[in-house]
């Protein structure tokens, strides 16, 4: 579905489509904005949170707080089965049987990532050299044990474009969480608050699932769906230790060689970028999996989703490292307080390193909607490469800055072996798409340029850079045209359905 042709749809232009479930209700498209909408709302809630846990805990009880979610990050991570991807991307996804199936292999999930938890507190406490962690790992286990109850009709009805269950979710659970970590942090002074947290979050999100399901909840198993679902899942379980290694190894390393203090600085900086992306990524793979998946059998038409979130995702990547280089320095301080404070060169290279990572979501959302669950294993299978290229950093420049540039490299291999691979299944030339990578890394290569060069440049060497700023500005905006009129023709779309519901409220 074009992005375009669905905005005037939203405004009136053209109906959306009654579409027939599984069940044989009659289903209408919708909850997109919603969707989007409880997503600006996660990740808010989830910046909050550590905002005002940076204010009241400080940094050495605030990298605690990020041990806890990095250790509840990896076995979210290793643990993903695909199963809510694979209700909305296989053709059999919508029967109830498949529904029982996913249920039942969640249920399973919950209970042994609970006892995980408690296995692993003690060497997560040697690990950071922290023993207070051993209590808080052993509690937190029960939020994963609370999500494995999850109703997945929230996922089935995105199988024809309705998110709006799976939007109410998310709202409620976030807000509910985030207001019992306010509440836990301010009264405990302890980094045990994210725990009440991360706990009230999934009761919530859960119980909340159950009361929009439109189908019963039931547990059942199916040799033959198990069977299809054990081929597409596979390598994503694997596929989770590479994408951990790729988004989270970088705070591990951190922790573990510059203590629990510089993680807490650290992660605070990063959280700024790392909660836009996440949302943009959660929006982009809802939005695109299911367009994917229905012009599978379409080679040009498969090509044409692909071009068009290929454009949206590095134009918001180079967005967002540009725009974070030139704000988070002056916004660091005034959010978290002086002792936060950055470098700007860190702060710039923390940026590009969170966007690099962002780059993956085009390639990726293809490839599952494709069913190459392989090929995402392929591409995280490279972001191995991070950890000896974070050492390799630590060794030769030093501090958080060689960690960081370490991780990048890691990461922009990630990123070209996604390309080759995504230009295998939609039969496209072998470089194709590799213009965009060149002008992120460009405009990567420009943001440490003026860190590097502007607190001791001359008159001439600041108009040089400008001059060069310019001119990489213009390229990026030619080869990006296309995608900035798609992107104006439905923001203004947008702006003239809120001028119409607008005049009705005003004449009021």
């Amino acid at each position: 579905m074009d992005l375009a042709a669905g905005a005037a749809r939203e405004d009136g232009q053209e109906p959306a489509p009654e579409l027939a479930s599984e069940d044989g209700e009659v289903r209408r498209p919708g909850g997109a904005n919603l969707y989007f909408l409880s997503s600006i709302v996660a990740q808010g809630a989830a910046l909050l949170r550590y905002v005002v846990m940076a204010h009241l805990l400080g940094p050495t009880q605030l990298g605690l707080v990020t041990t806890l979610v990095v250790t509840a990050a990896f076995f979210d991570m290793i643990g993903d089965t695909g199963g809510d991807r694979f209700i909305v991307q296989d053709r059999h996804g919508g029967e109830p049987e498949v529904q029982k199936l996913v249920q039942t292999v969640y249920v399973l999930r919950g209970f042994t990532t609970a006892l995980l938890f408690i296995v692993v507190s003690v060497p997560v406490s040697m690990l950071y050299r922290q023993p207070t962690l051993v209590t808080g790992l052993c509690f937190l286990a029960i939020s994963p044990l609370l999500g494995g109850f999850v109703h997945m009709d929230t996922r089935r009805s995105q199988r024809w474009m309705d998110f709006r269950p799976e939007a109410i979710c998310g709202m409620v659970g976030e807000i509910a969480g985030l207001i019992a970590v306010l509440i836990a942090a301010w009264t405990t002074r302890h980094y045990t608050a994210i725990i009440f947290g991360l706990v009230t979050r999934a009761l919530f999100s859960v119980v909340t699932s159950h009361i929009v399901a439109k189908r019963k909840y039931a547990l059942g198993w199916s040799r033959t769906h198990a069977l299809r679902m054990a081929a597409f899942s596979g390598p994503l379980l694997l596929n989770g230790l590479m994408l951990f290694v790729g988004s989270q190894m970088d705070r591990v390393i951190v922790g573990n060689q510059l203590g629990v203090t510089n993680l807490g600085l650290y992660s605070a900086v990063l959280l700024l970028v790392y909660y836009p992306s996440a949302l943009l990524v959660r929006s982009m793979y809802a939005l695109s999996i299911p367009q994917a998946a229905a012009a599978r059998d379409d080679v040009a038409g498969l090509g044409e989703v692909s071009d068009r979130l290929g454009g949206v995702n590095v134009g918001f990547a180079i967005c967002m490292a540009a725009g974070f280089a030139v704000v988070a320095p002056l916004l660091v301080p005034l959010l978290y307080g002086e002792r936060f404070r950055q470098t700007a060169l860190l702060i710039g290279l923390i940026g590009i390193l969170q966007t690099t990572r962002f780059l993956i979501t085009w390639p990726s959302a293809i490839a599952l909607a494709m069913g190459r669950s392989r090929s995402v294993l392929a591409t995280n299978t490279t972001r191995l490469c991070v950890i000896p290229g974070a050492f390799i950093g630590l060794k030769l420049i030093g501090g958080l800055e060689g960690v960081l540039i370490g991780f990048i490299c890691g990461e922009l291999a990630s990123v070209i072996v996604s390309l080759l691979l995504l230009n295998r299944i939609i039969r496209r030339q072998t470089f194709s798409g590799f213009d965009r990578l060149g002008l992120f890394v460009l405009v990567g290569v420009a943001i440490v340029g003026w860190n590097l060069l502007l607190p001791k440049a001359s008159p001439i060497t600041i108009l040089l850079l400008l001059l060069g700023t310019v001119v990489l500005a213009g390229i990026v905006v030619r080869r990006e045209w296309r995608t900035l009129q798609l992107a104006l023709a439905t923001t203004g779309t947008y702006l003239r359905r809120l001028q119409r519901v607008a005049k009705p409220a005003a004449s009021a």
